[in-house]
C-alpha cells in the first residue's frame, strides 16, 4: 500500500515520460494499475492510453482499460471498444469475450451479450462466471426455463452462490413452481439470510407464490 507521499509522487508524473519509458508500454501499465488499485480511474485511463500509444497490439492493456471503462466509470461503448480490439488481437481469448458479453449486458443488448457467454462456454464449459451470467440474461429475456438450467450449471460448480439459488427461485416462481422456488430460496437465505430476507418482501417475481404458506414461512 502506496503511503500518501508515494500518491502525490505517482500523481506528479503521470505525464513524465523518462528516457528509459519511451519504449516501454509495460511501465505505462504498471503505473495505470497502480492509479486504478488507488482509485484515480481517469489517470488509469490516460495511462493505459499511453501505453497504446506505443503498443497498439498490446491485448492485456485492451482488457486492462476496458474494465476500468466499464466497471469503474460505467462508460460501455469505450469499454466495447476496447475488448472489440482485444478479440481482434486474439480472437480465442474467453475472458474478452466474457468482459464484451458483460458490456453489453449493461447496454441491455441481450441477445449479443448471450452470443458471447456462449462462446466463452464452447472454450470452456466450466466457467462459473459465465453460466450465471448466461443465466440472466436468458432471465432478462423472459426465458426462465433455460435460466434455470443454466443458473444449476453455476451451482454444480460453485453450491455456495447465493445470487444463483436467488435467480433460481425467481425464475421457477415465474414458471409456477411453488415448490422449487421456496427450496432454491431457501438456499439463499440459508448463506445470506439479512439480505434476501428483505429483498423477498418486495421481489415482484414473487408476487404470484407470495400468498403460498411454505413462502410466507420463510419471511418470519
Amino acid at each position: 500500500m502506496l503511503n500518501e507521499r508515494e500518491v502525490q509522487d505517482l500523481l506528479a508524473c503521470e505525464f513524465q515520460v523518462l528516457p528509459t519509458e519511451v519504449n516501454d508500454h509495460l511501465l505505462w501499465c504498471d503505473r495505470a494499475d497502480s492509479f486504478t488499485d488507488l482509485g484515480y480511474y481517469d489517470e488509469a485511463v490516460n495511462a493505459y492510453q499511453e501505453a497504446l500509444k506505443i503498443k497498439s497490439n498490446y491485448q492485456e492493456a485492451w482488457l486492462s482499460l476496458g474494465a476500468v471503462l466499464c466497471d469503474k466509470l460505467q462508460e460501455y461503448d469505450e469499454a466495447l471498444m476496447c475488448f472489440d480490439n482485444a478479440l481482434r488481437i486474439n480472437y480465442l481469448d474467453d475472458s474478452a469475450w466474457y468482459n464484451r458479453g458483460n458490456v453489453l449486458e449493461h447496454l441491455q443488448r441481450y441477445e449479443d451479450a448471450l452470443a458471447c457467454y456462449n462462446i466463452v462456454l464452447k472454450f470452456n464449459s466450466d466457467d462459473e462466471a459465465a453460466w450465471y451470467s448466461h443465466g440472466w440474461v436468458l432471465y432478462e429475456l423472459g426465458d426462465s426455463k433455460n435460466a434455470i438450467a443454466s443458473f444449476e450449471n453455476a451451482l454444480k460448480l460453485n453450491p455456495e452462490d447465493d445470487s444463483a439459488w436467488y435467480n433460481k427461485a425467481c425464475c421457477h416462481a415465474l414458471q409456477g413452481d411453488v415448490s422449487q422456488a421456496v427450496l432454491s430460496l431457501r438456499e439463499a437465505i440459508q448463506r445470506s439470510p439479512n439480505q434476501y430476507q428483505q429483498m423477498i418482501k418486495t421481489e415482484a417475481d414473487f408476487d404470484d407464490i407470495r400468498d403460498d404458506v411454505d413462502f410466507q414461512a420463510l419471511m418470519q
